[in-house]
């Protein structure tokens, strides 16, 4: 097929128009065009991160007018006690040679929608989202769901068939799922739900970083024991991965040929 490409400054106004990224702050500076090197998006990548791994891929390519997007616009953290780092310095020159531009919505795609990451995990472990929950930088992130599994063991065991590895369950709660109800967050989350699922009669949560040696964590692991939640850690890029696949079909729609690329997880997220 022979296809011209989209404007690219077009394609980004399409993208502020669904995802309003003016009604939510970030933990990043820059939200949206992270770097501009093209006019003409000929294709597009997906990925949860701008990791050396994904960039590295795109470039092995040898295309020219592309269009990366991810849900963060740096690399991943070597461990949850660092801090994110940048993209290296020659493969921004490379990208700026090859015309591939970064775009990137952390944020704004956390934030409640059918391409949300918290959203996509749960409709791909078969749940029904209800409710949603988990307020941060001025939007709600994480889904309350119904579901069709009576106990964690079967969660679990779902839960690592669709991630492609192991998932780490803390127990703290019954082994059976309290209600058939179950609160997804994809990503993390900080320490401030669990009196609140509790109260909403949930007893089992999903979500992506449990390391008890991760510096934030333990508060979490505290409270959840004392609210008798089980906590089920899938890591950080797992979890949110599926928001990225969605989001592709956006951009197959737009006529745009699109394709998502894996990462590695981190297991020491969990």
């Amino acid at each position: 097929m022979n296809f011209s490409g989209e404007n690219a400054r077009d394609l980004y106004k399409s993208l502020e128009r669904i995802f309003r990224p003016q009604e939510c702050t970030d933990i990043f500076p820059r939200i949206g065009i992270q770097h501009h090197n093209t006019d003409l998006v000929k294709k597009i990548y997906t990925s949860t991160f701008a990791s050396e791994e994904v960039i590295n891929e795109v470039l092995s390519r040898n295309e020219k007018d592309i269009m990366i997007f991810t849900h963060h616009p740096v690399p991943p953290k070597a461990n949850e006690n660092l801090a994110y780092p940048d993209i290296p310095d020659h493969l921004i020159h490379r990208m700026k040679e090859n015309r591939i531009n970064l775009f990137s919505y952390h944020i704004p795609l956390d934030r409640h929608s059918i391409f949300s990451p918290s959203y996509t995990l749960s409709i791909t472990l078969g749940l029904k989202p209800y409710d949603t929950f988990y307020l941060q930088n001025g939007v709600y992130m994480g889904e309350l769901c119904y579901g069709g599994y009576g106990n964690v063991a079967d969660l679990c065991t779902s839960l690592e068939k669709i991630l492609g590895h192991d998932v780490k369950l803390y127990a703290y709660g019954d082994k059976e799922i309290k209600n058939k109800r179950i609160a997804v967050m994809a990503g993390c989350a900080k320490q401030d739900i669990y009196e609140f699922l509790k109260k909403q009669g949930i007893n089992t949560f999903v979500t992506g970083v449990t390391n008890k040696e991760v510096f934030w964590v333990p508060k979490i692991h505290e409270l959840a024991e004392c609210n008798e939640i089980n906590i089920i850690g899938g890591t950080h890029y797992s979890t949110e991965k599926f928001a990225l696949i969605s989001i592709s079909n956006f951009f197959i729609k737009l006529g745009l040929p699109c394709e998502f690329i894996e990462e590695k997880p981190n297991m020491s997220d969990i």
